[in-house]
This record gives C-alpha cells, structure tokens and sequence, in this order.
C-alpha cells in the first residue's frame, strides 16, 4: 500500500510561506515541521513548557499574519524568519517580566507567587490588600482614566497603542496618562512620607 504523499512536501520552507498566501495548507506544512523543534528550542531559552508552549504559538501567529511581508529567497530563509520572530518573542517575555517586576515593586505589591509544581505566576490583577496604604491612597486620588491608563500599563502590560483603543484615546495621550499618573503617586507618596 503507498503511503499518501503531502502536496507541500517537496518545498522548502520559503516556498510554503509564499504558497500560504494563497493555499492555508502550506502553513500547516510548515506548522508540522518545525512546531516540535521550536518548542523545544523555546523550552530550552525560558525553562518553562507554559511559556514554551505559548510562545511557539505565538510565534506561528505572528508568522501566519505576516506571510504578505516575507520576502526571504533563501531556502533557508523560512526557518531563519521563524526563529527571528521567536527570538523577538522571547525577548519580549523577558523584557515584560523585568517591567512587571520594577513595576509592581514601585507599587509595593508582590511580585510573584509559586505554586505547587514551582512554575510562576505573575498576579493578574492590582489587589487592593497588597499594595501599602501610601500607595492606595496615591492611586485613589487619580483621575479614573490615569487608573485605568497605569492598571493596562503596569498590571496588564499593554502597549500605548493598545490603551489608546481601550481607552478611546491616541497612544501619546495613553502614554501621558500614565506618565502623569505616577509622577503624581510618586509626589503624593512623597508628601505623605515627609509629614
């Protein structure tokens, strides 16, 4: 009995992102090749099958969305442009979590909690209970849009550009909510600390 063969087997991996502009089955070719071994290259850069997992399909994301901007020649290229947006990704994991930390540490809240099988877990949410007094009373007296501003920044680490559409605003003034909020904490805090 022949063994049924795959339409994109023959090509190399620049040709099945080309191909995937117009076939969506040349993507899964590509998915199915090097899925497994990013994974693990993935596990390998963070320590953590969560966010190896998370990150590879993010990764296939991010490539299946930018399929029209390929433009490598190479037959190699394909591979390279996958493991370049999977470095990209993984920097960014290890950026967001040294922001999240100086982050929440500017606050007063805690930074990490562990659970029985050691894997961390970043707090989702600002608790009312963990941040210090000073620091409630500081984020109380902002504005309710600075609040939201500095919770989508810090807590929830999104980009100016993703305040903006949340909060209906352009990303400069996002980012200006934000800067003014905690310089006015960060005054606030002070006074409260000298009296």
């Amino acid at each position: 009995m022949e063994r049924p063969t795959k339409p994109f087997g023959h090509m190399s991996d620049a040709d099945l992102i080309r191909a995937a502009r117009r076939q969506p089955a040349a993507f899964e070719e590509l998915f199915e090749r090097h899925a497994t071994v990013l994974r693990q290259w993935l596990f390998a850069q963070t320590g953590d099958v969560g966010v190896a997992n998370d990150l590879v399909g993010e990764t296939f994301a991010q490539a299946w969305r930018g399929v029209r901007r390929f433009r490598g020649e190479d037959e190699r290229s394909g591979a390279a442009w996958l493991y370049g947006i999977a470095r990209h990704l993984v920097h960014q994991h290890y950026r967001r979590g040294r922001v999240e930390t100086v982050g929440r540490r500017r606050l007063g809240m805690a930074s990490v909690v562990s659970d029985e099988d050691g894997i961390e877990e970043m707090l989702g949410r600002i608790d009312a209970h963990e941040l210090s007094p000073a620091v409630r009373e500081a984020f109380a007296g902002l504005t309710v849009e600075q609040q939201a501003a500095i919770g989508y920044r810090v807590i929830d680490e999104l980009s100016y550009e993703e305040i903006g559409v949340r909060l209906r605003c352009s990303p400069g003034t996002a980012r200006a909510r934000v800067f003014r909020g905690l310089q006015t904490m960060r005054s606030t805090i002070a006074k409260g600390a000298r009296s």
